[in-house]
């Protein structure tokens, strides 16, 4: 069997002179392999830059922000769809040519083969690459430091000895993987961000009938220490921890918010609590940040997850703006990850754990607040946690911030959400029509605030051309009651040819939106996909359109503002509001295919009046949207809620 060409791929992180090593060991050993490099957006790009500068016999890529390891790899193997790879890490170096790992994954039915490893350190054994089936036991032994000790026993998931097959998984500092494996089974699993996409497709490799295979050559083939990208970095070290042990979670599986995943979730908790070694400076740690608090509350903010989305991403910013002003601040994320965590400030700690347990690390100040959104999970998980205050010695404070969309015929929440929303200790909601809404067929609790979701500004546009098509569009999830067909049927109605609209996004329902596209517009409607970011998708189009009739609070509105984009968005929520009644930007009242045929002709026949409302809307936003803004507010909530001041914030917020 003739081997398949071989490419080199790298996913690169912060640290210039360790992926230059890395390379020159390519250039020694592999030179007739191909190179591709990823670099994930670090504040090493830099560094990363000059080195592609004088290499460019290496394919670059870099990225706007970062994707996390396994979303960049699976780039990566996309860039090379003829080759087998070796998937090698920045931090790793080659010493040999990988003769024998080379040979065994040309071997029919082998889908990954990693050479013997040497560590510098002397803490693993060349093999420990190699791993058993993962357990909640054998997982729990490797948090405590027991698997080496244990090594060889059936709770211990390292090999007494090199194994040739492996019936767990292969650790990926350098990894080999055959092309026909890939595409047979297809790629990593991105709901990782880092770690776990080998714990993941190599078992599910194994049960395909693939061969996972270790090989041990009379020289060490391969040299790496583990964590060399972030050995000289103790926060992110500390959130590459967080990360590891998040993946763990997944990778036993968090079903129903049960399963292994949640048994590992509990013995590690409970793992830091009592075991000598981490008992003591955890508890260091936590009366480190409440003496650096000066007064100020811990902050607890609980999401169900990371993935895009404008609630997620208001967590995220809420975080990173409340650890900055002073206080310290966990996330916990309840059911799975996501790429916001790139966005996360490594400051902030984060932790996977399931709703019904509630016991994660707080600095230990006096007062802690938990605030979250209004699912029955991070409602389970918050009313948990404040009770538990009363075992810590604690106080603790709820506030759930509601950035549901209002059902207007029918509660919008069960009855036991709305029954367990009346106990907390303070509602957030996103303007004063959006706490309307919510209460118009149920009661909530008695004391609300307004705190809006804001964004970082972003960096003004130039103003809508005078002449030309205006370059309309969506930026969106890709489901049905998004309206995406509405405006295309809108626009279509007009029978003019001065616009074109821009489609930016996925989702589960764009293959039936695309079919339902007349086919005359197909050079006018562009179907775009995802998007790395606002200014990606702002950078060629002229107005942002927000059709859908069942919004809160559309961030993606704020996105449009602040870089002075005119907004035109039907009339649902706080849109009213956020356009100032029509002030700001174009609503579009009633939600029909004639009423935005009629608003789109008026914007299409007045492109002043369209430049002056994307002028009025970055200034409002800049006003009331920012996320200094949004966390003035949640400051004054906490005010509210906890009876005094503190240092940053001394008044408390008005009530609705």
């Amino acid at each position: 069997m003739v081997p398949r060409e071989l490419a080199v791929l790298i996913v690169s992180y912060r640290r210039a002179d360790l992926l230059d090593r890395a390379l020159a060991s390519v250039d020694k050993w592999l030179p007739e392999a191909r190179v591709h490099v990823w670099d994930n957006g670090s504040a090493g790009s830099p560094a990363v830059k000059a080195l592609a500068a004088t290499r460019p016999d290496v394919t670059w890529t870099f990225s706007e922000f970062n994707l996390g390891y396994i979303a960049a790899m699976n780039k990566l193997m996309a860039q090379v769809p003829d080759c087998d790879v070796l998937q090698l890490n920045p931090d790793a170096e080659l010493l040999g040519p990988c003769t024998r790992a080379r040979e065994v994954l040309a071997e029919p039915g082998v889908a990954v083969v990693s050479p013997t490893v040497l560590d510098p350190e002397g803490r693993d054994l060349p093999w420990d690459v190699a791993h058993r089936e993962q357990g909640v036991v054998r997982n729990l032994l490797n948090s405590a430091g027991y698997a080496k000790r244990l090594r060889g026993r059936t709770v211990s998931d390292l090999y007494p000895e090199a194994p040739e097959q492996v019936d767990g998984y292969l650790t990926g500092c350098a990894l080999f993987i055959s092309r026909d494996a890939w595409n047979a089974l297809g790629p990593f699993d991105e709901q990782f961000f880092v770690y776990g996409e080998d714990a993941t497709w190599q078992p599910n490799a194994r049960r395909h009938g693939w061969q996972l295979r270790l090989v041990d050559e009379a020289e060490p083939q391969v040299r790496h220490s583990s964590g060399g990208t972030v050995a000289d970095d103790p926060l992110a070290s500390m959130r590459g921890g967080d990360l590891l042990r998040s993946a763990q979670v997944m990778v036993l599986g968090l079903e129903h918010n049960a399963g292994r995943g949640s048994l590992y979730a509990a013995g590690s908790t409970l793992l830091d609590r009592v075991q000598r070694s981490k008992r003591g400076p955890r508890r260091a740690r936590l009366d480190a940040l409440a003496a650096q608090a000066g007064g100020r509350p811990a902050v607890v903010v609980i999401t169900n997850g990371l993935r895009p989305g404008g609630a997620e991403r208001q967590r995220v910013v809420l975080a990173n703006e409340l650890v900055e002003r002073g206080h310290p601040v966990t996330l916990v994320c309840l059911q799975h990850l996501g790429q916001y965590i790139s966005e996360l400030d490594p400051r902030v700690r984060m932790f996977m754990q399931p709703w019904w347990q509630p016991v994660v690390d707080v600095a230990a100040t006096d007062e802690a607040i938990v605030v979250g959104g209004c699912t029955k999970t991070e409602i389970g998980f918050a009313t948990a946690w404040r009770a538990l205050g009363r075992v810590t010695g604690q106080q603790r404070y709820w506030i759930p911030a509601a950035h549901d969309p209002a059902e207007l015929d029918r509660p919008t929440y069960s009855e036991a959400q709305a029954r367990a929303l009346r106990t907390a200790d303070g509602l957030l909601v996103l303007s004063r029509q959006h706490h309307a809404d919510l209460s118009r067929h149920q009661r909530l609790t008695d004391r609300v605030m307004v705190a809006p979701n804001g964004l970082t500004p972003g960096t003004p546009l130039g103003e809508v051309p005078t002449t030309g098509p205006v370059r309309f569009c969506m930026l969106t999830r890709l489901k049905t009651y998004k309206n995406t067909t509405l405006l295309i049927r809108a626009l279509d109605a007009l029978g003019r040819d001065d616009w074109t609209l821009d489609i930016f996004g996925e989702g589960p329902d764009r293959d039936v939106m695309e079919a339902e596209t007349p086919a005359h517009l197909t050079d006018r409607v562009h179907w775009r996909g995802v998007s790395p970011g606002p200014d990606h998708a702002f950078a060629e189009t002229d107005v942002l359109c927000v059709p859908s009739g069942f919004e809160a609070f559309p961030l993606v509105m704020v996105e449009a503002m602040t870089r002075g984009m005119p907004v035109m968005a039907s009339a649902s929520g706080s849109v009213p509001e956020m356009l100032d009644g029509g002030a700001a930007g174009v609503v579009v009242e009633p939600v029909t295919v004639e009423a935005w045929s009629r608003a789109l002709a008026g914007v299409l026949d007045d492109r002043a009046e369209l430049a002056r409302l994307g002028r009025a809307g970055r200034e409002r936003a800049l006003a009331l949207y920012t996320d200094d803004a949004m966390v003035d507010a949640y400051q004054r909530a906490f005010v509210t809620v906890l009876g005094h001041g503190f240092p940053g914030s001394e008044q408390p917020a008005a009530t609705v």
